[in-house]
């Protein structure tokens, strides 16, 4: 067939060829005709005429050949072509068959590997925080004997009840206990110890009588007792008798203390005294023939509980108890002798208790085989998040032996996916050591079998037969066609031979493929094609250049000069928005809200790279892309469908990642996503910077769409709806309640679309993977965000301190550090509080003299990794602040995270000194780092005054009850009494979130933070001094910090005090103000924000109200009470931070929203006040009307809402919801 083309181009001559030729030889061919066939009949010229005849032969016989030649060719290629598409055929549907069914083994595969590392990782989690716990338990019990001055085995462990439940809810065990070890020779003195320091019994009783356990009398031991009975006293020991266990359980039949562990356990125990190992016991349960035995066993060691299953598998772990273990446990054969054994810590935990809960609902099928090397064997079935025991021995099916994990649990660490952070005893690797094999099973398998490799295959064999049947029928009618052509051709190649010698005539057919890429072909350059080019980056001209040629607009003559522009007749264009973006970006740095956009853009950009999608560009928050150019494409609307669908799944995947690092609410935003389809003008605008862009209705329709949309779901018009159920995509489409106003096109019909399939993004299975080493899985998805979240900024701040000490440390070794930075490291730093907080406020707190040579020769706090203790104590203390905060609408963590966002946002646009050019003195310049830890007053010169600002912000609500101070006044809270009435709420806060700092488990915290008194007492300081400027009610504090304000920035007011000191009191009282600002941002960030604000603390003052403890309904006040504290206080104080001049430019930011905020409340706000009253159903005949006793005095400034604004609200604010 392509021969056959080849001699149908070759008939005719190229047009500017063949036209010269007959100008030129026209008159002789005709004279030579004339001559010779003459009027008159004469005869011609022989030679001529034979000539003739034979070129005419040749020219015959020539086109005949070619003939024959072709059409043996055109059979030849059609045997082939079919014998190819049979082949085709068979082969691509034994590929379909065996690419499908590969795929569904490599998804079964991958399926099992995947739920492999989850269950190992979680298994070794669970036994890292076990041990863990247990370890910090014995560590805190060596500490107490030896500051007790305590002997074993007579040490008396205090609140042991409140201990062991801390250790039981870390971990998975169902019976903690604590075994002294007693010699032979203490016997006697320790069963009389024993009998007299029981109490704790009572106490362990009364707190399970609490929580309704119902126990019985319990009675004290004759001896330390056995399996058969009490011991005789020549048993020669040494003993394990139980003493402690939690919880504790009572039995008629059997004392309540003094059973021997050793007497049955005793491989274990001497295990673990030789080689000071953790060792595990002998499971129980798995044996049925020893279930009488094993429950008398179990009733009397106290190992499990009475009313547990018997049958199912119990290990118990033993964790020694070592002498002077008080700063860690590793313990060498040299210092062997210091750390003698002198008891043991039993644990109890059920084999099922470690595999529950790890795979989400539908992981069906993993059977887990946990073994002993002392030959004990059982077999557990995981069905999703729930474990069953299948029984003794290896009962898996052997079919999957391929398919498996074996690993020792002594080895599980290295399988965590977040590490061991356990630095304790080891688990043994001798004494009967546990392991674990995973296997597959035929539940798993058939999850992932299907009927898809037939269908598939059958399908894609069908399309082959189709697709060859219509060859056939289109080879038919071709040629048909050919045929005539090919006759045609034969017919002009015989007229050319007759006419023209043999040397012209070779020039004449070659000369058709010579003419297209010699001089003679003429150059014609499409518009499309050279878009095209453009578009892949091949084009010609460089970007950016006027040539005089553009200027001159197109070239007649067709070339590249002329615009480079197409109408796309099919395509599809997309418009997402990043729905609350605006809000957002208003409470972040630039380099956040670039780090966000630049993430998520990237991720489009590659999805679009994937699907074959053009993006066009990026306005702002908003991404724009379209299909059908520059190659077009019949599923234009599916293709950009799924690829929208894409980048939603990608945008909720990146934000959650993102919110750890960018803060609150970054796990929030959403896209708002709008598609049409039709007729696009498309070119490129060239220029200083030529840019390709979109033309038409069809892209003002999509940008409609998107703006019309709704949060989280792709709209689109009726034409792309249309498209897609044609294309057989209709179940994706849903009609939208309503019409919507479409600004220049009316009301239109929208629809909705869920693309179905898998997305393009790396979305995770679902299953949870957050952390699992502390109790606090409690909290909700949000606040373990904002949790992480303020781990982060805490670390990064943690981490500046660290390296400012290590550069003070190191000028000290020199000799030449000043005095006013921190000291060396001292002992753990544990400051007690005297009196309160309210009475500690200083109205100067002295910072650290700058050192220019500290912020030149620091550490890069980036390079510096924090312990392993101090990450996880700041978590646990975060988490612990967070737990203690209630759930209030407004004085809720949510709302302290969001202060804390402000007070890091304005501390980082405080110019710091480390940012200046260091000059020497000697050219007499000056050290211009100097001069600007003077101008902002040395805040930012000293991390440690950093970190209290931003500490500050995370506690001032700590245990706030959601009424403000006047109201815990009328109702005598106990507070009252404890604070003398004064600014009970903030003063509470400062108490309880230092007394949890101050805490035996947050040493290695504190530590870091504090090295030293001064540094703790200037700590403190600066703490309660923050958190009390939160209460701007109070008059005496305002009136104090007005003065204070007045003093430090008039000339007149600090004549005759020195620099130093009245640096330290502007950075007093600028610090106050920062917290103050920070406190009440909502009300100077974007509306949104401002409203989601607002409406909380107007549904906490309503709660208020409903419950009676306010006498006010606050619809009553609100509008105008919001506007005086707009003109009294917001505005005011963001005056301030641009008075002290120290903010940058967050202060004019500041207070530029608060008079947008301010104007847009005074027009918007009745609105805004009557939809909150409907929507938490405030019944009151006009409550947005202004009353004659409004809470608000034109021209007071004491009056800023009167006593329903207090200065524990802070304000009322909004959100962002874009």
């Amino acid at each position: 067939m392509a021969s056959q083309e080849k001699v149908i181009e070759g008939d005719l001559p190229p047009a500017g060829a063949d036209d010269d030729d007959d100008d030129a030889s026209s008159d002789d061919d005709y004279s030579i005709g004339r001559e010779s066939f003459s009027d008159d009949g004469s005869e011609v010229d022989g030679d001529n005429n034979n000539n003739n005849n034979s070129n005419s032969k040749r020219g015959r016989r020539q086109g005949n050949d070619i003939a024959v030649q072709e059409s043996r060719a055109v059979t030849i290629v059609r045997f082939l072509v079919v014998i190819l598409l049979l082949a085709v055929t068979a082969g691509v549907a034994y590929g379909v068959y065996f690419y499908v069914s590969e795929s569904e083994t490599e998804d079964f595969e991958n399926d099992f590997d995947d739920s492999s590392e989850k269950v190992l990782d979680s298994v070794g989690s669970v036994l890292d925080q076990s041990l863990g716990a247990i370890d910090n338990f014995m560590v805190s019990v060596i500490s107490y004997a030896e500051r007790s001055n305590s002997t074993w085995p007579y040490v008396a462990i205090p609140d042991f009840s409140v201990r062991a439940a801390k250790v039981l809810s870390l971990s998975k065990a169902s019976v903690f206990g604590v075994y002294a070890r007693v010699t032979a020779d203490d016997r006697a003195g320790w069963e009389q110890w024993a009998n007299e320091n029981n109490d704790w019994i009572n106490e362990s009783i009364e707190v399970q009588e609490r929580q309704g356990e119902e126990l019985s009398m319990w009675s004290e031991p004759e001896a330390i007792s056995g399996v058969e009975g009490y011991l005789p006293t020549e048993h020669p020991g040494p003993h394990f008798p139980s003493f402690y266990s939690a919880p504790f359980v009572t039995a008629d039949d059997r004392p309540a203390y003094g059973f021997d562990l050793h007497e049955t356990f005793s491989e274990e125990l001497d295990a673990m005294v030789d080689k000071r190992v953790v060792t595990m016991g002998r499971t129980f349960g798995a044996d049925k023939e020893d279930v009488e035995n094993v429950e008398v066993s179990k009733k009397v060691s106290g190992l499990v509980l009475p009313d547990e299953d018997l049958s199912e598998p119990i290990v118990a772990m033993y964790y020694p108890i070592v002498e002077n273990a008080t700063s860690g446990v590793s313990i060498t054969e040299d210092n062997a002798d210091d750390h003698k054994v002198v008891g043991a810590i039993a644990m109890t935990i059920f084999w099922r208790e470690l595999l529950q809960n790890i795979l989400s609902p539908g992981s069906d099928g993993m059977v887990v085989v946990i073994g002993s090397d002392c030959n004990q064997v059982f077999t557990y079935h995981i069905f999703g998040p729930v474990a069953e025991y299948v029984g003794t021995g290896d009962l898996h099916d052997t079919e999957y032996d391929h398919m498996t994990r074996f690993v020792y649990l002594y080895q599980l660490a290295n399988f965590s996916f977040r590490g061991s952070s356990y630095t304790g005893f080891p688990l043994s690797d001798e004494q009967c050591p546990y392991w674990m094999k995973l296997y597959a099973s035929d539940t798993m398998r058939d999850d992932h079998e299907t009927n898809n490799p037939l269908i598939f295959t059958i399908v894609a064999a069908s399309i082959f037969v189709f697709t060859s049947f219509v060859f056939c029928l289109y080879d038919c009618v071709s040629e048909r066609r050919q045929r005539k052509v090919l006759r045609v051709a034969v017919q002009s190649t015989a007229v050319v031979s007759s006419l023209f010698p043999q040397v012209v005539r070779d020039r004449i057919f070659p000369g058709t493929q010579q003419s297209s890429n010699g001089k003679s072909g003429l150059r014609v350059e499409n518009a499309k094609g050279r878009l095209q080019q453009f578009l892949r980056g091949d084009g010609d001209g460089e970007e950016g250049e006027d040539t005089p040629e553009q200027a001159r607009g197109p070239d007649k003559a067709g070339t590249s000069n002329a615009p480079i522009a197409e109408l796309f007749s099919d395509t599809t264009v997309m418009f997402a928005d990043i729905a609350g973006f605006t809000a957002w970006s208003s409470v972040r740095e630039p380099a956040q809200v670039f780090t966000l956009l630049e993430t998520l853009y990237g991720a489009f950009d590659r999805l679009a790279q994937r699907r074959g999608v053009f993006k066009v560009e990026t306005i702002g928050d908003s991404y724009v892309a379209v299909t059908g150019l520059p190659e077009p494409r019949v599923d234009h609307a599916v293709a950009m469908g799924k690829f929208a669908r894409d980048c939603r799944e990608k945008m909720a995947e990146l934000t959650e990642k993102l919110g750890r690092t960018l803060g609150p609410d970054t796990g929030d935003l959403q896209l708002r996503i709008g598609l049409n389809s039709g007729p696009v003008t498309a070119g490129v605008l060239r220029g200083e910077r030529s840019r390709f862009q979109l033309f038409g209705d069809t892209v003002n329709t999509a940008a409609r769409m998107e703006s019309t949309g709704v949060v989280s779901k792709i709209q689109v018009s009726q034409t792309t709806a249309d498209l897609l159920t044609s294309a057989g995509k209709g179940h994706w489409v849903t009609k939208r309640d309503g019409e919507v106003e479409a600004k220049g096109k009316g009301r239109v019909q929208t629809y909705f679309i869920e693309p179905s399939g898998k997305g393009g993004t790396s979305v995770s299975s679902g299953e949870d993977t957050a952390d699992e080493d502390d109790e606090f899985q409690v909290m909700d998805e949000k606040t373990r965000r904002l949790v992480d979240w303020n781990c982060e900024i805490f670390g990064k701040l943690i981490k500046q301190i660290v390296a400012r000490r290590e550069a003070w440390q190191a000028l000290s070794k020199k000799g030449n550090a000043k005095k006013q930075a921190s000291g060396r490291a001292l002992p753990p730093v544990t400051t007690s509080t005297k009196g309160k907080p309210l009475d500690e406020v200083k109205e100067v707190i002295e910072l650290p003299e700058f050192d220019p040579r500290l912020a030149q020769d620091s550490t890069n706090p980036a390079n510096i990794e924090l312990d392993t203790a101090v990450t996880t104590q700041l978590r646990e203390y975060v988490s612990l602040i967070a737990s203690m905060y209630r759930a209030n609408p407004f004085h809720c963590f949510e709302h302290a995270s969001h202060v804390t966002m402000s007070v890091v946002k304005l501390l980082s646009r405080i110019v710091a000194p480390s940012d200046g050019v260091i000059r020497t003195a000697q050219d007499g310049k000056g050290e211009l780092a100097s001069t600007l830890h003077d101008h902002t007053y040395g805040i930012t010169s000293d991390p440690l005054t950093q970190f209290a600002c931003v500490f500050s912000a995370l506690i001032h609500d700590v245990d706030h009850q959601g009424v403000p101070n006047s109201t815990l006044l009328a109702e005598n809270s106990p507070l009252v009494a404890t604070y003398d009435g004064h600014s009970m709420a903030e003063q509470n806060s400062v108490d309880l979130a230092w007394k949890l700092l101050m805490e035996d488990q947050f040493e290695d915290l504190r530590t870091i933070i504090c090295a030293t008194p001064n540094e703790m007492n200037r700590f403190r300081e600066l703490v309660v001094n923050s958190v009390m400027a939160t209460d701007i009610m109070d008059k005496d504090l305002k009136d104090l910090r007005n003065q204070r304000w007045d003093k430090a920035f008039q000339e007149t007011s600090r004549l005759g005090e020195s620099q130093e000191v009245n640096t330290n009191r502007k950075a007093t009282i600028v610090i106050e103000h920062l917290i103050q600002a920070s406190d009440v941002a909502h009300t100077m960030q974007h509306w949104h924000i401002f409203r989601k604000w607002n409406e909380n603390l107007f549904r906490e003052m309503y709660k208020a109200y409903v419950e009676g403890r306010a006498e006010k309904n606050p619809a009553e006040f609100w509008y105008k009470g919001e506007i005086g504290f707009f003109d009294f206080y917001i505005i005011p104080l963001a005056k301030k931070l641009s008075d002290c001049g120290v903010f940058g430019v967050s202060s004019d930011e500041y207070l530029s929203y608060a008079m947008k905020n301010r104007e847009e409340w005074e027009h918007r706000g009745q609105e805004v006040v009557a939809n909150m009253v409907s929507k938490f159903e405030v019944v009151k005949e006009d409550a947005v009307v202004e009353s004659d006793d409004d809470h608000v005095v034109e021209g007071n400034p004491e009056a800023v809402s009167g006593e329903e604004v207090d200065a524990d609200e802070g304000a009322p604010a909004e959100a962002p919801n874009n």
